[in-house]
């Protein structure tokens, strides 16, 4: 359909004369993504929405094919990032064919390493009474660390400030202030997996919670959407897994719909929760895509501009491996973090970095487009793994906890490094589990120490 939508624009002459260069690399990401669905799904003999191999090349095709829909339409975004780059179409569709090599990259390592069926088998509660206690205390646990990090923030008034709300604690404070924040994280999807695993129960009670977590992020972030975006995705992921699979139709209907309710989200953020003045520019201006699918875009470009001219400025070799030296390393060691390395070097009067880098990114800064190819299927067969990991311990819960966070997460990829899971697994998930392990293992041990009653 998008592809017969797109030709007939080109025949009627709808589109501008230097938009036709776009047309191709946008068809053939949108005809890879659709041979990798009919490859992955013969594979698999099932269905693919809980596949994290097939939402992350269904991420990267929304992450090219939007940014060049605003490109036909209107060459670039008027008063972006983009914008003030002057590029020419020649140069952008240069780039999109880079984000169709990194998709190809992707789909391959994962066919390849995926391996066929079965899907992983349905999760169910193998003792009830340990996943209430468990409920319990992640619930109880939630709430306390979202009670002490608004005590420990300072006053915020818009998006930029949140970034900066711990900044003028104290060093211990600030980093006990991160531990509660990435055990949040955690614990938002040790919760949703308890109550997905006991859906029967409370198949009334997870739309509130899902709601009220989501709509908690978005309102304390000043709009922030992603964490809004990672805990559906959860939801969504848990609910194929316990409950049923998931169609494409319905699949494709759920994300249209968070796709619009995102756009009006980033409108109304734009003009500081204004909703008079929101409502007024949603009549004038109608919905556009978010901005933040231009996210991975922006950073990419830029950087394979300054690497054509050769003005990319030094880099230390440490930097390629950041994703493996920030598992050692506290969220304040920058000197060798990309995104950090951006900020400096680009943006340095900004307070925070403005943006995030990417494997595409960083494939400016070392080999070029061999180097991208390379990430690619390095990436593609790294999800792979972790799905044929599941596939073997989906039945624990832990393992469906480390699942769903990886395959909710898996935007995060695209948006920072290859590797970044283990940095997640590490310091936002085990924590935690660790916490709900030992509360389940105790309580056991109580009952087995526990002398029987003398019997008269």
């Amino acid at each position: 359909l998008f592809i017969a939508v797109v030709v007939g624009a080109v025949t009627s002459g709808a589109l501008p004369p230097e938009a036709s260069m776009h047309i191709a690399p946008t068809l053939a990401i949108v005809s890879l993504f659709a041979v990798f669905w009919l490859l992955l799904h013969r594979q698999i003999g099932g269905s693919v929405f809980g596949e994290i191999g097939f939402a992350y090349v269904g991420l990267i095709l929304a992450y090219t094919v939007l940014p060049a829909l605003a490109f036909l339409g209107a060459g670039i975004y008027e008063g972006g990032p983009l914008g003030d780059l002057l590029p020419d179409p020649a140069q952008l569709r240069d780039h999109l064919w880079r984000h169709v090599l990194f998709a190809f990259g992707v789909g391959a390592g994962y066919l390849a390493l995926r391996g066929r069926g079965p899907e992983a088998p349905p999760t169910t509660p193998d003792r009830p009474e340990r996943d209430a206690r468990s409920l319990v205390v992640a619930a109880v646990a939630v709430f306390v660390l979202v009670v002490s990090l608004n005590m420990l923030s300072a006053p915020v008034e818009n998006y930029w400030e949140h970034y900066q709300r711990y900044d003028q604690l104290p060093w211990l404070l600030r980093k006990i202030s991160s531990l509660f924040i990435r055990m949040s994280l955690g614990l938002y999807c040790v919760l949703l997996v308890f109550l997905f695993r006991n859906y029967a129960k409370y198949k009334y009670f997870i739309p509130f919670v899902v709601a009220a977590i989501c709509t908690y992020e978005i309102v304390y972030s000043f709009g922030a959407r992603i964490q809004a975006l990672i805990v559906l995705l959860q939801a969504a992921c848990l609910y194929h897994f316990t409950v049923r699979r998931i169609t494409m139709r319905a699949g494709v209907t759920a994300i249209a719909a968070i796709v619009l309710l995102f756009s009006v989200v980033e409108v109304v953020r734009v003009l500081d929760f204004d909703l008079t003045s929101a409502r007024d520019a949603l009549s004038d201006e109608g919905i556009r895509p978010a901005g933040e699918l231009t996210s991975v875009f922006f950073p990419g470009f830029h950087l394979y501009a300054e690497r054509a001219a050769g003005t990319l400025p030094p880099r230390e070799w440490p930097m390629l491996f950041s994703d493996i030296i920030s598992q050692f390393t506290w969220g304040d060691f920058t000197r060798w973090n990309p995104m950090s390395w951006y900020h400096t070097n680009y943006f340095p009067q900004a307070d925070v970095a403005p943006f995030t880098l990417g494997p595409i990114a960083d494939s400016a800064m070392w080999g070029g487009e061999p180097d991208l190819l390379l990430r690619g299927i390095v990436n593609g067969a790294f999800f792979a793994l972790i799905m044929r990991w599941f596939l073997r311990h989906g039945h624990r819960w832990w393992a469906l906890t480390i699942y769903a966070y990886c395959f909710a997460t898996c935007i995060l990829t695209l948006k920072y490094t290859v590797f970044l899971h283990l940095v997640l697994i590490e310091k936002n998930l085990l924590p935690v589990l660790l916490l709900i392990l030992a509360v389940r293992v105790t309580r056991l041990s109580f009952r087995r120490s526990t002398p029987a009653p003398a019997v008269a």
